[in-house]
């Protein structure tokens, strides 16, 4: 029966050519807008490789200076796209691209897309992502309904019910019959991503991600094809269905996204860049909790080098002890770094969990963490790009000191020069390693969960419509 109910659903669709119509010309903005995104960010990604040349091939030609001078020269490191940013950038127009590589500071990512953007960016950025989880819906919630609708109207409802067709067997025909449609149109879309990421060196693990991103996607049109279905068949009228429909799709693309991210913002505040260096600048002085303040500590590891070497000043020490005492300076202010970023990192994932809670009142918000998780454009994603820098940054700086250190004795001016292009070339390049799909579900489980609370809702929904379904 309801294969039957499937196939009547496929041939009317098919012969709707306004809904042919419509769905083609979404799929062309939808090409053209994702063409236009991969291409500006082939672009970028040039321009930024380009700078990362120049940068490194700066350090490697510094000529011989003071090892610390050479390391205070810094470097920047830059994360690399992966083509799937530019289906969805996720926070990456609202984050930084660079970070500034130099001893004794962790900095902040800077250079942020958003802040270069002109005045057309205060109206926000159009995404092939958006665009999928916006405007589609709403066509598929028309189509939806209509189905639904019709029925009653047109007096085919009185009589498949006096023939013995259930109207669960008939509202579930619809549902895979429209299921089937979506499979069908948006194959293209996401192939065309496939192909896209075939040019990608790192293709093979891009696949999967679209796979997801295709299940993901589908999952959501279903809810929203469901949610269609059930208000066209608890309505009194095609009118009344419509108007309920559009402030459906509004609350769920447009208002509740952006109170959620509003009252998210209000109930966990970020510091002020100037709070929270300031406050990175004082545990280094004085200390951490527990911990004795920075003087006090210096003295002591003074003590212990004349203590070690049996000796009475440090101008008889047989290592640099400006380049240890830089160490020890530096693994604390490493300590502090570490726990203020920990800090700030753990307040934007109590926003995004309030985020999470204002779920229930749109499928839009999971969909978007889901989507900007499998595109490596997530917030955990940019986490774990700035933590791979930071040990790089650590690991380049102790080197150098740690050279330093062995190659001379007792204090040793700034002024003096005695390393060479050797010294900067043995710091192996920065080579970003992005996290494996099993990092993603691990971020995005949540977000999948609620996704699939809202498809099991929606069939719930349309169970009810079932029941409650008249002529």
């Amino acid at each position: 029966m309801i294969a039957i109910i499937v196939r009547k659903e496929l041939l009317a669709l098919c012969r709707d050519r306004r809904v042919l119509i419509l769905g083609l010309g979404l799929l062309a903005m939808w090409a053209m807008l994702y063409v236009a995104a991969l291409g500006q960010q082939q672009r970028q990604q040039a321009e930024r490789t380009e700078i990362g040349e120049t940068t490194r091939a700066q350090w490697d030609k510094q000529g011989i200076k003071h090892p610390h001078r050479g390391a205070h020269f810094g470097m920047y490191v830059f994360r690399p796209d992966v083509s799937l940013s530019a289906f969805d950038p996720g926070i990456e127009p609202h984050v930084g691209q660079a970070l500034w590589l130099e001893p004794h500071r962790r900095n902040m990512a800077r250079f942020n897309p958003t802040a270069d953007g002109g005045p057309g960016s205060r109206f926000g950025y159009i995404t092939p992502a958006f665009l999928l989880a916006s405007l589609f819906p709403l066509l598929i919630m028309a189509l939806a309904f209509s189905q639904a609708t019709q029925e009653r109207e047109q007096g085919s409802l009185r009589m498949l019910q006096s023939m013995g067709v259930s109207n669960r067997a008939l509202l579930a025909g619809k549902l895979l019959a429209i299921a089937a449609c979506l499979v069908a149109v948006f194959l293209p879309v996401f192939a065309l991503l496939a192909v896209g990421a075939i040019r990608d060196p790192a293709s093979a693990a891009l696949l999967p991600r679209i796979a997801g991103l295709a299940a993901v996607y589908l999952l959501y049109y279903l809810i929203t094809a469901a949610l269609g279905l059930a208000v066209g068949a608890l309505s009194t009228g095609g009118r009344s269905a419509l108007f309920v429909l559009v402030v459906v799709w509004a609350v769920f693309v447009l208002a509740a996204p952006r109170a959620a991210s509003a009252i998210a913002k209000g109930s966990v505040p970020l510091p002020s860049a100037s709070q929270f260096w300031a406050a990175i600048a004082h545990d280094y002085k004085h200390g951490l909790p527990g911990d004795p303040d920075l003087p006090t500590q210096v003295r002591k590891f003074e003590a212990g080098l004349l203590r070690q070497y049996g000796v009475a000043s440090l101008s008889q020490v047989p290592i640099g002890v400006n380049a240890a005492r830089r160490l020890l300076r530096d693994a604390y202010a490493d300590k502090v770094h570490a726990h203020h970023f920990d800090a700030l990192w753990t307040r934007y994932m109590r926003q995004q969990r309030l985020l999470r809670w204002a779920s229930v009142f749109s499928p839009a918000i999971p969909l978007a963490a889901t989507s900007a998780a499998l595109s490596g454009t997530s917030l955990a994603h940019q986490r774990h790009f700035e933590e791979q820098a930071e040990q790089y940054r650590q690991a380049f700086n102790t080197a150098i000191d740690e050279w330093d250190m062995t190659h001379t004795h007792g204090q040793v001016s700034y002024e003096t020069q005695y390393a060479a292009d050797s010294i900067w070339q043995s710091v192996r390049p920065f080579r970003y390693t992005p996290p494996s799909i099993g990092f993603t579900m691990r971020t995005a489980w949540p977000d999948l969960i609620l996704l699939a609370g809202w498809t099991a809702a929606a069939i719930g929904l349309l169970g009810v419509a079932a029941r409650r379904w008249q002529p």
